[in-house]
């Protein structure tokens, strides 16, 4: 009886042995399979940031500049800058030229003269700006020198700005104390959006004010003749 009942329990021990060995074995196959399956590539473009050309100080430069990433010029340009982009153009250096982004901002550490700076989104001049005329869609900031004409949704003054010319805007300016400026400052008529559905409930309300003003309306007769005859009545 002991000899039979050892029997079978060896018969279960390998039984049992056997059944963890060939589990030990399927996990082991998993892990060399995924091990040597190939990870998709990642992308570079991705973990890099937005790429920015630089031209050094010292460096000289002649003829127009056509710029499709932000441009952080330090050295010496004559000639035209331009982006048909959203890019942004800082000036630390100086140029001879108009500067030109449709949808970025413009930065003015250096000089510009004699040329005129379009952006798409907001101006700021904290060095010197002479000759031409600045326009930003959004706003402009003067913390410098300048001399001619701003145009923009907002014009801010700075403390350390000085100069003279023409200042246009159509929502906000403000002026800070310490500014020296002489310029002509005018508020222009802001933009107006179009409507394309109108509600009936507006429609009708300015149907029924316009008749309310045509009836309500006086015709007054000024000719000399008339104004005799009520006189003489």
């Amino acid at each position: 009886m002991f000899k039979k009942w050892n029997a079978e329990g060896e018969g279960n021990n390998n039984g049992g042995n056997g059944v963890q060995s060939a589990t030990i074995e399927k996990k082991t196959e998993g892990a060399k399979q995924a091990k040597d399956t190939p990870k998709p590539p990642v992308s570079s473009s991705a973990a890099l940031p937005k790429r920015s050309n630089t031209i050094l100080k010292g460096s000289k430069l002649t003829g127009d500049i056509h710029v499709t990433s932000d441009l952080e010029l330090s050295g010496d340009v004559e000639g035209n800058i331009k982006s048909d982009q959203d890019c942004n153009i800082i000036l630390k250096g100086n140029c001879k030229g108009n500067i030109e982004t449709k949808g970025g901002s413009v930065s003015i550490d250096g000089s510009l003269e004699g040329g005129n700076i379009i952006a798409g989104k907001d101006v700021t001049i904290s060095g010197k700006f002479s000759g031409g005329e600045v326009t930003a869609k959004n706003k402009v900031y003067v913390d410098g020198a300048f001399s001619g004409k701003l145009t923009a949704n907002e014009v801010e003054i700075g403390s350390n700005a000085n100069g003279k010319g023409e200042i246009h805007y159509k929502e906000y300016i403000s002026i800070s104390r310490g500014a020296r400026i002489e310029a002509q400052i005018s508020q222009g008529q802001r933009d107006l959006k179009v409507v394309k559905d109108v509600p009936q409930n507006i429609q009708q309300n300015v149907k029924q004010n316009v008749q309310q003003n045509v009836q309500q309306k006086k015709v007054v007769d000024m000719r000399p003749e008339k104004a005799a005859e009520k006189e003489a009545k």
